[in-house]
């Protein structure tokens, strides 16, 4: 009978641990989800023309919910930051990536001294942007960094 119990305990602390690991090491969204839109032609007084994002329903379903996704952080100004899918040399800012490769962090504290294309896996509430050119198309809100590599 103690083997038995003892064969349980371990079944299920196994079982609990690596579910609690899976839940952390498993992207909530992944760059590839965020790359599931369109964009459309707009008219915009100040630039022109303009193409803004059409969502698509998956990228909906996860506007204003808590998410977890990784990437590299990238430097905007002294105290602005992104998450990219890619490291700086071929990220966004270089054109060598679209904007839905790229999202706006605002972080839930004070996040500490970060070191460019550190790679992190971050929670924070997903904000969607599909009408201000002059901001993020993707930000990620009350940000947070889980683990750093």
């Amino acid at each position: 009978m103690k083997f038995y119990t003892f064969l349980c305990t371990v079944f299920i602390f196994y079982f609990v641990d690596n579910k609690a690991f899976a839940s952390i090491a498993q992207d909530t969204v992944t760059w590839k989800t965020l790359s599931d839109l369109e964009y459309v032609e707009s008219k915009h007084d100040v630039y022109g023309t303009v193409y803004l994002p059409k969502f698509s329903k998956s990228i909906k379903n996860l506007a204003n919910k808590q998410v977890i996704i990784k990437g590299y952080l990238v430097p905007v100004d002294k105290t602005t930051w992104a998450l990219s899918k890619s490291t700086y040399a071929s990220c966004f800012f270089c054109g060598k990536a679209g904007p839905e490769t790229v999202l706006g962090l605002t972080f839930k504290g004070d996040p500490g001294k970060l070191k460019m294309d550190t790679y992190v896996t971050m929670s924070g509430k997903l904000i969607l942007n599909g009408t201000d050119v002059d901001d993020w198309m993707f930000s990620l809100k009350d940000a947070v960094i889980i683990t750093l590599k």
